[in-house]
């Protein structure tokens, strides 16, 4: 059934990240479910790098990377054209919860393979202190093998024979990846590195994981969004992280973190629709990973008790960063991205603020605390917990 209007939510984080965006688009997916509205999450930007945390009344707990972060609500999920996908990724997290919701895919989906994520992870460790605060998983890797190389897509991968996909692979492996490492300046491998990357198991592997994620989800283009009265635009990673913010490239993600593909594909609808687009923030700021930071402060500052059972020390992105928030600017980049939303009618702005039980109900700023009220919005949703209550 196709709608003439949709009720559209779009969820952007406001700063850099960890601000909370599993947890309101899992409370909209909820209120879909809860009016009886079919839900559709859209995934739009980035990959399985994301780390979306949605906890439950019940005791369940996920960190969500590949699947709406609205699966708990029974929202459907659809990855969008812009949204880059790992077969491997999802296959575990997808076997693991075995959600009883349907897996839409555009067929023009980048697609990242084991070895865009094994070369950043070399050249991440080869940067020695002088990382990128990359997660791992290939993101720009693979995007630069799109941009350098004759690629397919994903349905075309999966046309041909197991032979044919493992010679495809082979050959990114064999002759990609060597002149991909040499570009960044590795001329040798570790033996250890050599073990893995060689080994034919692997290329086995992540085939079985292919025709699992194939055999898992529809292959659509974006017009399966006119079927959902209520759909919801994940956004991954924040608005100071996007391909277009700043002059430190290295530091950001290669994908629009905001408006920009929420925009596109709303303009893409029938009908009127009520958008609501909701930015979302931590009452002080965070930062995975290298790169500069405005405000940074040590986490004792803020709350010296507040432990972040998603946010762990990594490999690649060490300990989760923390910084004071300044809310004019705050207001000003939310403010501006807000404003590329002036083509689509009847749209609207709210904030939701999240971890306000860490800092007293109170943003951290550099001059003083101050009340969320102050950000001056229509619409504000607050949460003191991870389970996302909403006063």
């Amino acid at each position: 059934m196709k709608y003439s209007g949709h009720e559209i939510k779009v969820v952007i984080g406001a700063s850099y990240g960890d601000e909370g965006k599993g947890l309101m688009t899992d409370y909209f997916c909820r209120q879909a479910y809860r009016a009886g509205k079919s839900c559709l999450t859209v995934l739009h930007n980035g990959g399985a790098q994301r780390g979306h945390t949605v906890s439950s009344r019940d005791g369940v707990r996920h960190v969500f990377h590949h699947l709406s972060s609205g699966t708990f609500s029974f929202s459907d999920t659809y990855f969008a054209d812009t949204f880059i996908i790992n077969p491997m990724v999802f296959a575990g997290e997808h076997s693991e919860l075995f959600p009883d919701t349907k897996i839409y895919c555009s067929p023009k989906c980048r697609w990242s393979t084991p070895f865009d994520m094994m070369i950043n992870q070399i050249a991440e460790d080869s940067r020695g202190e002088n990382r990128h605060g990359s997660c791992g998983f290939g993101i720009w890797e693979t995007m630069v093998r799109y941009d350098s190389e004759k690629t397919v897509s994903f349905p075309e991968f999966m046309s041909v024979s197991k032979s044919k996909r493992a010679e495809y692979l082979k050959n990114i492996r064999d002759n990609y990846l060597p002149r991909r490492l040499q570009k960044l300046g590795i001329s040798t491998l570790s033996d250890e590195w050599k073990e893995t990357v060689y080994n034919d198991k692997l290329i086995e592997n992540f085939i079985s994981d292919c025709e699992y994620f194939y055999e898992n989800t529809v292959i659509a283009d974006a017009e399966i969004l006119e079927n959902y009265p209520y759909i919801v635009f994940e956004g991954g990673q924040g608005l100071l992280l996007s391909q277009d913010f700043g002059e430190n490239e290295k530091h950001t993600t290669p994908s629009y973190t905001g408006a920009e593909n929420p925009v596109r594909m709303i303009g893409m609808l029938s009908g009127e629709n009520d958008v609501e687009v909701c930015y979302v923030t931590r009452t002080y700021l965070t930062r995975h990973g290298a790169g500069p930071f405005e405000g940074e402060c040590s986490k004792n500052e803020i709350d010296p008790n507040m432990f972040d059972m998603t946010n762990v020390p990594n490999g690649y992105q060490g300990t989760l960063r923390y910084g004071r928030l300044d809310v004019k600017k705050l207001r000003d980049r939310i403010s501006a991205d807000f404003a590329k939303f002036e083509s689509v009618l009847n749209a609207k702005m709210s904030l939701a603020v999240t971890h306000l039980n860490e800092t007293n109900g109170k943003f951290v700023t550099p001059d003083g605390d101050v009340l969320p009220e102050s950000i001056g919005v229509n619409k504000l949703y607050c949460s003191y917990d991870e389970y996302g209550e909403k006063l």
